[in-house]
């Protein structure tokens, strides 16, 4: 959940407990054509979809607006590692901007490694359009990478493999 929520999300404790609820509720009809991690995946997906609608609802009828930074850094020594969070903050901050749809497959695709097929499954759409959002979603966001100078080569600021 952390990963489609996002670690910056205030909800996320709330986000995991209706999912697992949901799971929990709903474990009788899992059917075992896909695996049990994928169906979960599902939940999880449909579980942030629907709050995220609801939440866009409450925002127009109340203006509520969000003031504080969830994402607390731990106090770090070795640069390298500085480095690498603040590139990973950086990220997750940026995929926050991408639409659901398009988050949704990036973040199970490059970093819960999910397949393509399973990613359908979880999203309720096909392999093709799976494919599409893929390449759009990673299009998006390398934009917003190259806009906030992320992607910068050369020197200390050339970004390292990541899985």
């Amino acid at each position: 959940m952390r990963s489609l929520a996002g670690a910056t999300s205030g909800d996320l404790d709330d986000l995991v407990q209706v999912a697992a609820e949901k799971v929990f509720t709903s474990i009788s009809r899992f059917d075992g054509k896909s695996e049990l991690s994928t169906w979960i995946y599902g939940v999880c997906y449909h579980v942030l979809l629907n709050h995220r609608r609801w939440y866009r609802r409450w925002q127009l009828r109340f203006s509520y607006a969000e003031t504080l930074d969830h994402y607390v850094t731990d106090a770090l020594t070795a640069p390298e590692l500085l480095a690498a969070r603040s590139r990973a903050r950086q990220v997750h901050r940026l995929l926050a901007r991408l639409s659901e749809k398009y988050r949704a497959v990036v973040v199970l695709h490059d970093l819960e490694e999910l397949e393509v097929s399973e990613i359908a499954t979880i999203v309720g759409a096909n392999e093709l359009t799976v494919r599409s959002r893929l390449r759009d979603g990673r299009k998006q966001l390398s934009k917003l990478l190259q806009s906030e100078g992320a992607l910068e080569t050369g020197g200390a600021h050339e970004p390292e493999p990541s899985r």
